[in-house]
């Protein structure tokens, strides 16, 4: 049997607190504006300070929050809209739901002993189906299948399988359960693959691999469809559950920090990563359809609920360093290069706001939410 602890199992516990203060923690994030040194010619000019541009607010209103949230609720799937939540399964064994692009279906995960398979159905429950069958009298021959994701035209589906490797890999299937077969192998027993999401254009996969080392998840982007691969975070306990925003320009992803856990967002090439929440008990992000909130699941009072945060605006990416000019012959003058000036970056400074949507909802934290129009 593969091991799916990686894919399934938390990895973090109800409840933690936050290991540092907010305060200290903001801090650490916002470097200190350089200041000029007094003295008289060839003393450095000052870095010149980001623009504080003021925004028009973002509120959070739970009844008109746009669209509809899916997640699972007291072992079974739900949707949440307008302020009301209703069930959708009640055979307590449907996982991880996600939305095809239209909204109009759901994928997700149903359980057994030693399997677990794909199955479809409506937005409102109906006319289910089951797309694989990985289930077997033989209990070396069972597999799982995890994390449904949809190709962004809706034609078929990616997941996690383990079929022919012992760590979860990338597979695709058709919607009428044919044409399943691998997608993205990675080198087996290092890990495994996970949360796999494809960009709007079809040409790249983000998702969570080990392939760093250390035993820590990391968030990884790779081409289509031979790669390259690239790392895009490096945080030292780790950071997995990325998703990414509707345009594909930015991702969202959970970071931990010993016993803490929250929401973090950047860039899609990596850049531009600040933090967005400090619960520290946090899982699962996932984007409005206009991109203006992040819905995800907070433990508070030892038990996950739903909660919402408005974005913060990107920050742009790391300017890149002059190169050098090449060193001239013996005697001759180097000319002195003149930085090319740039204007300082627009610092975004609305406040993240934070609200709580559900209460003892028992929101079943590994499957994490989806958000649809």
């Amino acid at each position: 049997m593969a091991r799916i602890a990686t894919a399934f199992v938390p990895v973090l516990a109800v409840g933690v607190g936050i290991s540092a203060s907010a305060c200290d923690a903001i801090r650490e994030l916002v470097p200190p504006t350089p200041t000029r040194e007094p003295g008289g010619a060839g003393t450095p000019e000052a870095v010149a300070s980001p623009t504080v541009t003021p925004r028009p607010a973002v509120t959070i209103n739970p009844a008109t929050l746009p669209g509809k949230l899916v997640f699972v609720s007291d072992a079974n799937i739900a949707v949440w809209e307008r302020g009301a939540m209703r069930k959708l399964t009640g055979d307590r064994i449907s996982r991880q739901p996600t939305w095809s692009p239209d909204g109009t279906r759901i994928a997700l995960v149903k359980l057994d002993v030693s399997s677990s398979d794909l199955w479809l159905m409506n937005s409102d429950g109906a006319n289910a189906r089951q797309l694989t069958r990985n289930e077997s009298r033989a209990l070396n021959e069972n597999s799982w299948a995890f994390r449904p994701t949809w190709w962004p035209d809706g034609s078929r589906l990616l997941y996690l399988g383990e079929r022919t490797t012992n760590d979860l890999m990338v597979w695709e299937i058709g919607l009428d359960g044919r044409n399943n077969k691998p997608f993205l192998i990675a080198r087996d027993y290092d890990g495994g693959l996970d949360r796999p999401g494809v960009t709007p254009d079809g040409k790249t996969v983000v998702l969570v691999s080990y392939r760093a080392g250390g035993g820590k998840a990391q968030v990884w982007s790779t081409a289509l469809p031979n790669g390259p691969w690239k790392q895009l975070t490096e945080h030292a306990d780790g950071a997995y559950d990325p998703c990414l925003s509707p345009d594909g320009t930015r991702i969202a992803y959970t970071v931990r920090a010993q016993s803490s856990h929250d929401i973090w967002v950047m860039n899609v090439d990596g850049s531009g990563q600040q933090r967005v929440t400090y619960h520290g008990g946090v899982r699962g992000p996932c984007w409005s359809p206009d991109a203006q909130y992040l819905a995800y699941v907070a433990a508070e009072a030892n038990q996950f609920d739903l909660w919402v945060a408005t974005v913060p605006a990107a920050l742009p990416p790391a300017p890149e360093t002059a190169t050098p000019a090449r060193k001239a012959g013996p005697g001759t003058p180097v000319p002195t290069v003149e930085p090319t000036p740039t204007a300082p970056p627009v610092r975004d400074v609305r406040p993240v706001i934070t609200r709580q949507i559900t209460r003892q909802a028992q929101i079943e934290a590994v499957s994490g939410v989806a958000w649809t129009h």
